[in-house]
This record gives structure tokens, C-alpha cells and sequence, in this order.
């Protein structure tokens, strides 16, 4: 993995300090995450910790994309006004850093000349052609991004906003959906509530007026008649009886029960089902194990990108500085496999390797402490602590951080997290014993 450079910044719009992580290499077979948020056009942006702005920055960025023999650089605009042997030289030493980081077998001649695009949208073009995106597919894209705009502004005009469904009903498809559902939790992320429902309006009205959203409607009664705690016989049933549609949801949502004992059950219920019905049960099963697959080939992808974390910064020589350049990949499945590997080597009795997980541990988790915000921070204790007893010493305690606009990140942190995150009794207890803290806070008590 090639590290990213930390860089200091002020936020354009409320001109706070931060420092952003800037990735200037991407090996899309090492850090396929890093592609995707390239593709996403989310690399190399970072928000705000005051006031939840985002913002983006410019940087070269040398992508190399070893199945296709490709690699290509693209130079932002400060950098192309350089003379063509400064350019060389930038160019020149980012094919350096990469082969340096690479195995010697794995080095090849196509590197020595990376082919190089005026703009970041030319690049993004050559790799989603790679994987079979035409530039007419990406026009597509870009009318859907446009016609998420458009049909955000027609929610007061009925009947424009009938017309433009009715013309554009082609470009509403399942990739539009999944467009919006992204635009809905980067609002979300970016604290922007107000926008985050305006979105979550628009996809509720687009619903029952496109084939996908009665699709997608389908699947969520189909889901929501199994209940919050459906029997292994409730599933069964529901999967027996479903259309391609539903069982597609109810396998994602059941997950966790389709285990040997599951397929053993519905294999004895296709053998006493009558001949006519076989065929199409068999179908649904075969769809079930390719959903499973599916899940299961992408979770494993997600475990060995975490390993090749860990392993590398076991293998830094200076780990704390490691974790810190790390920090932006850090997520909760290298946590939980780190957690894993030290109640492994503590088991097996490897007592030296069981220690140094444990310091890389506590270093990620002090670097996550002091990269957390103080809100968040403040958040998280509030959240932790006894209410209304040990929530109103906490806040008294606090009281030179208890700002009206932390109370408004807290309101924001609220709706969004009933937004965005599934209903459950945890979550639901959480909420409450927030508002409950918020309601202490308004009234000063």
C-alpha cells in the first residue's frame, strides 16, 4: 500500500485548520477502495470538522491498473503550466514511488511511459472503460446526475415534475435509484439534514411512478411482512413463495439463517412439491446461493484489503507514524480483524506478537481519538453517561463547550442518524437518550 501525504489546509469557508490525507498513487489492484472513490469523485476531498464543508484538492495523481497494463497520470492545472522538464520530473518521480513500492517481478515496461490526460474526467473515462462503461454510458450518467437536480427543483410543480418523469422514464432506472440513495448518504455524512430529506422526498415520490421504485417497493413489503424477528420457517416460506424480485431482498436480509440446514429444508421442499413447480423453486435457489456468493466474495475482498492494513503497519518501522498516514482507512472491519488477531495469538500463546497487536491497537485508537472532533467527542461521552443524573454533571462539567453550534450538530447528528440508520432497539434507546439530553441542554437543567 503507498501511503498518502498528510497536508494542512483552511477550510474556504469557515477558515479552520485541517489536515487532509492526499493520495497521488492508486495501484487499483492494491486499493480497489481508492478507485472507487476516485471513480465516485470523492478521492481527495476532505470536510470540515467546524463547519461540515467539503472540500476537494487538486493533486497529480499517477493510477495504475496492472490487469490492463495501464498506467496513466493526470497533472492539475498548476502543475501543466510548469516547463515540459518539471513536468518530466513530476511525472518521473511518481512512476518512481510506485515501482519502488512494488515487487521487482511485478515491475513492467509500460511504466517507464505512463500515458497522460489533460483533465480527471479523461482518466476516470479510460479506466471505466476497462470496465466496459462507453462514453455513451457515462453521457447517461451524467443526464441522471443532471435530472436529480431537476426534478429536485419541480417539488412544488406537480404537474412539470409528471412531464419530466414521463419524458425521461428511461433514464430512471436501477442505476438512477442507486445515484440518488448516494446522494442521500453523502448529505447525510456532510451533516446536511435538510438536504438528506429533501432527497430521501424526491425517491419516496419517484416510488410508485417508475417500474424500479415498485420494484423496490415490492422488496420492502416483501421484507417488512417477515417482522423484526421472522422464524427459519417464516423465511422459508417467504422464499418458497416470493417472486425473483422478493427473494432478492429477503436472501440479503436473511442472510445469517441460509446456512447447510436451510438449503437441506428447501431441497426436501422442492423433492415434495409438485413436478409443474420444480423448475422455478430450483430457479430461486440457484438465485439465492449467487446472492450468497456474491456477498460472501465481496466480504473477503474487504477482510484481505483490512490484513494488507495491518500487516503493513506491523511491518512499518515507525508504526505511530505509519498509523497516522493510515488513519483515513482505518475502518471498523481493520478494527474488528485486529481485535480477532490479538485474542488469536493470546489463545495460541504468542505472547510477542500478541503485544505488538496490542500497541498498534492503542495506537489507532489514540490517532482516532485525536482526529475525532471535539462535538463528536463530547457526543459520544454524552451518550455513554447516565441520564439525567450523570448527563447534567457531564454538561456542567463541559459547559464552555455546550455552544449553540454544538447543540445544532447534535440536532443534526439526531436526524440524520434516524435517517440513515435501520430501526432497531439500540439504536431507538439511543435516540432517545439523546433527545433526552438535548431537552436537559435547551432547558439548562
Amino acid at each position: 500500500m503507498i501511503r498518502p501525504q498528510l497536508v494542512s489546509l483552511q477550510c474556504p469557508q469557515c477558515r479552520a485548520r485541517l489536515q487532509a490525507p492526499i493520495f497521488s498513487i492508486i495501484d487499483a489492484s492494491q486499493n480497489p477502495d481508492l478507485k472507487q472513490a476516485l471513480l465516485a469523485g470523492q478521492l481527495n476531498s476532505v470536510q470540515c470538522t467546524q463547519c461540515g464543508s467539503v472540500s476537494f484538492l487538486a493533486a497529480p495523481l499517477l493510477y495504475h491498473d496492472p490487469e490492463h497494463a495501464f498506467l496513466g497520470v493526470f497533472l492539475p492545472e498548476q502543475q501543466m503550466r510548469l516547463s515540459e522538464p518539471q513536468r518530466q520530473k513530476a511525472i518521473g518521480d511518481l512512476t518512481k514511488a510506485l515501482m519502488d513500492a512494488l515487487p521487482a517481478e511485478q515491475r513492467r515496461g509500460y511504466m517507464l511511459a505512463p500515458q497522460q490526460f489533460l483533465t480527471m474526467e479523461k482518466l476516470v473515462e479510460k479506466i471505466l472503460g476497462f470496465d466496459g462503461i462507453t462514453p455513451e454510458m457515462i453521457a447517461a450518467s451524467r443526464r441522471k446526475v443532471e435530472l436529480v437536480s431537476e426534478l429536485a427543483r419541480m417539488k412544488e410543480d406537480s404537474f412539470a415534475f409528471s412531464i419530466t418523469v414521463k419524458e425521461n422514464e428511461a433514464l430512471l432506472d436501477q442505476e438512477f435509484f442507486m445515484l440518488l440513495s448516494n446522494f442521500i448518504l453523502a448529505a447525510q455524512q456532510q451533516g446536511a439534514a435538510d438536504q438528506a430529506q429533501m432527497l430521501v422526498d424526491l425517491r419516496e415520490r419517484l416510488i410508485p411512478l417508475t417500474e424500479v421504485g415498485r420494484r423496490i417497493q415490492k422488496q420492502r413489503d416483501a421484507v417488512q411482512r417477515l417482522g423484526q424477528s421472522p422464524s427459519r420457517e417464516m423465511i422459508l416460506q417467504a422464499l418458497l413463495e416470493g417472486d425473483l424480485d422478493e427473494i432478492d431482498a429477503i436472501a440479503v436480509v436473511a442472510r445469517s439463517v441460509l446456512d447447510y440446514q436451510f438449503f437441506q429444508e428447501y431441497s426436501d421442499r422442492i423433492a415434495q412439491a409438485p413436478a409443474e413447480q420444480r423448475p422455478g423453486l430450483e430457479e430461486k435457489r440457484a438465485r439465492i446461493l449467487a446472492i450468497l456468493e456474491s456477498l460472501t466474495a465481496a466480504d473477503q475482498q474487504v477482510i484481505q484489503g483490512a490484513a494488507q492494513i495491518i500487516q503493513e503497519l506491523l511491518g512499518a518501522e515507525d508504526m505511530a507514524a505509519a498509523v497516522a498516514d493510515a488513519l483515513p482507512l482505518i475502518d471498523e472491519t481493520v478494527l474488528n480483524l485486529l481485535l480477532a488477531n490479538i485474542e488469536q495469538a493470546q489463545k495460541k500463546g504468542a505472547t510477542a506478537a500478541a503485544r505488538r497487536l496490542q500497541i498498534l491497537w492503542q495506537m489507532i485508537t489514540e490517532a482516532m481519538d485525536a482526529a475525532t472532533p471535539a462535538p463528536m467527542r463530547l457526543f459520544y461521552e454524552l451518550l455513554q453517561t447516565d441520564y439525567p443524573e450523570g448527563t447534567r454533571a457531564l454538561l456542567r462539567q463541559r459547559a464552555d463547550e455546550i455552544t449553540p453550534e454544538f447543540v445544532q450538530f447534535l440536532e443534526d447528528t439526531l436526524t440524520a442518524v434516524a435517517q440513515k440508520e435501520e430501526a432497531s432497539p439500540e439504536r431507538d434507546q439511543a435516540l432517545r437518550h439523546m433527545r433526552n439530553v438535548l431537552t436537559q441542554i435547551k432547558l439548562g437543567v
